[in-house]
This record gives structure tokens, sequence and C-alpha cells, in this order.
């Protein structure tokens, strides 16, 4: 196999095919309530908590019988299905639910899933990248102008003093890996998952300019409408609920939450021992942990929303400031959470 078709293959690890799988065991019945998830990108096993708690049963047992959908624009275009009230729940970044509230979409977080920010920029070791001055004059692989990695992007030059207009950007949609494998750019923008991917096209490792280190922004949310909170908050709290099973269930037992992908993206069987090194990967720096192991998970009012909107105000991602207050509720989650 030649290089493109093994770039190819791996790359396809992070993104597949996007299609529609049903994820309730039982047909909808007057007991049973049938909503739809949308999920921001292509099937991956970074969503693997919820399809853990749809095979698991934990939808079933709150009386809901849940179908994934996928959305072709990604987060824009789950904020939209959910402002136009087509779907009940979105999955996707915090920086979306700031971006439609500023465009007075009536969208709101209602759960953090991934607890902590996971994008950076990564570049090969032996480039010595490894702080934002360093990217001056630099290509940098980016998907797109707009969207959650060029808007970490600036933030992060932006903490450090520097200006967007000191990179060059290029930007490939989906070739951000091949981008900088093949030599076109000296960096690319993106998430862990693809880090781990691209470490393992090249067999070498990359630096990494962590995001964290500059925003909060990059953490992931389950959100849903104005009009499922105001309308039907049961539905809500018995989402939420067993999602949060799931969640917990695939960070305590990674393997079985990467098989359970696999039944929703069989193809993803060739990879298996890369999505397992993923998903540990995910689970490792996604989340705290008290000193005795325990799993720390946050209300979402314990975000600093006001910090993400200033940041994404002060790059132009958005433009206007709202109340941070609408961007979110704990009114769902704080009954798991005790």
């Amino acid at each position: 196999m030649d290089n493109k078709k093994i770039i190819g293959a791996l790359i396809a690890v992070v993104v597949v095919a996007g299609v529609v799988f049903a994820a309730g065991c039982v047909g909808p019945t007057e007991e049973v309530e049938q909503v739809t998830v949308m999920i921001a990108y292509t099937p991956n096993v970074g969503y693997a908590p919820f399809y853990v708690a749809a095979a698991n049963g934990y939808y079933n047992e709150e009386g809901l019988n849940v179908d994934f959908q996928y959305a072709t624009e990604g987060a824009p275009g789950v904020l939209k299905q959910l402002a136009a009230n087509k779907v009940e729940f979105g999955y996707g970044g915090d920086s979306a639910v700031v971006t439609g509230i500023a465009q007075e979409m009536p969208v709101v977080a209602v759960q953090r899933i991934i607890q902590k920010n996971l994008f950076g920029i990564f570049s090969n070791e032996d480039l010595e990248i490894d702080d934002p001055e360093k990217l001056a004059g630099k290509k940098i692989a980016l998907p797109a102008p707009s969207g959650a990695v060029p808007t970490i992007t600036k933030i992060i030059l932006k903490e450090v003093g520097m200006d967007f207009a000191q990179i060059q950007p290029l930007y490939v949609g989906g070739a951000i890996i091949s981008t900088l494998l093949s030599g076109e750019a000296d960096a690319f923008g993106g998430y862990l998952p693809q880090k781990i991917v691209a470490e393992t096209i090249s067999s070498k490792k990359m630096n990494e300019i962590s995001a964290s280190d500059y925003t909060t922004i990059g953490r992931t949310y389950l959100y849903t409408s104005e009009k499922m909170v105001n309308e039907h908050p049961e539905i809500v709290k018995k989402f939420v609920i067993a999602t949060q099973k799931g969640l917990e269930y695939s960070i305590e037992h990674p393997e079985d939450a990467v098989n359970t992908y696999i039944k929703y993206n069989p193809d993803a069987v060739e990879k298996k021992d890369l999505h397992l090194v993923i998903w540990k990967a995910m689970v490792e720096r996604g989340f705290d942990r008290t000193p005795e192991g325990k799993v720390i998970f946050h209300l979402p009012s314990e975000d600093n929303w006001a910090e993400k909107q200033d940041q994404m105000f002060d790059v132009n991602a958005i433009n206007k400031k709202t109340d941070v207050n609408k961007m979110y509720t704990d009114e769902f989650v704080k009954t798991v959470l005790k």
C-alpha cells in the first residue's frame, strides 16, 4: 500500500462517513419518547459515551428511544437544527454555544462531557516548535477560516502578544494531517486524536502547544434548545441522566467503550487498537481525578463562560457580547452530580 493510501486509511480513524444510526432497542410506544441527538462531526470514538448509553440500555431505562444524526456543516449545522427544533439534542464544542447565542439562536448547554480542552497546535518534533512565539512565519494547516480551531489558534497567539497575521494559515479542510506530513505545512491546529493519528502515521512524536494553557475554549457539551428546556424538561433530564451513565461507564471501561463504538461504525474494527489508544488518551487528558482516583465532573456554571466570550470577541469570532447566563443551565445535570 502506498503512502497516500496509508494516510487516507488512518485519517479515516478520526473522520469517517456520516450516517444515521438507530440507538434504541425498543420501538416507539406510548411510554417511550423518540428523540434525536445531532453530533457535530462524523462518527468517531470520542462519541463513545453516547453509543454506550444507547447500547447498554441507559436511554431505554429512562423511556427514551434515541437516534444519532451527524451534521454535514459541523457545529453550525447542529445549532441550525436545534434552533429550528428539527432535533432535540446536539453535541459539540462550547464555542458553538457562545456563537449561537451571539446570533440569537435559542440554544443552551446542559452538560459538560469532555471536561478539559484537548485542542492544540501540533508539529514535527524536530522543528522544535514548543511555544507560540516560534509559530511566527510558519505555515499552519487549519480546517477553515472560521470555527473552533482557527478561533483557538487566534486566541493562543493573542494571549502571547502575537497577531494572526504573523503566521501563514493554510485552509485545507480535513487534510490537516496529510498537509503536515507531506511537508507543505510546519504545524496544524487540531484535536488530540488527530495528533495521535499523525504520530501513528509518521512514527514520530509531535510537539504540542496545548490550548489549555491559554483558554478553556474546547470543552465539549451536550446542548439543547430553549423550547426543550421550557416545554419538555423531563425529557432533557432523562437524556442527561442516561448520558452521564454512558460517560462514566466509558471512562472506567475503555475497552468496552471502543467495542461499543465499533458496533456503530463496523469499519473501525480494522483500527481497533488505535481507537483504544485515542480513547484512553482522551480520558487521561480530558478529565481530572481526586487523589482517590475518582473522576471529577463539573456543572456548566463552573465553566468560565464570560472569559470564553471575551476571548472570542477579542479575536472577532463573534461580533457582540450577550448575557452569559443564557448560554447554560445547571438545572438537569445537578440532579446527577450530587
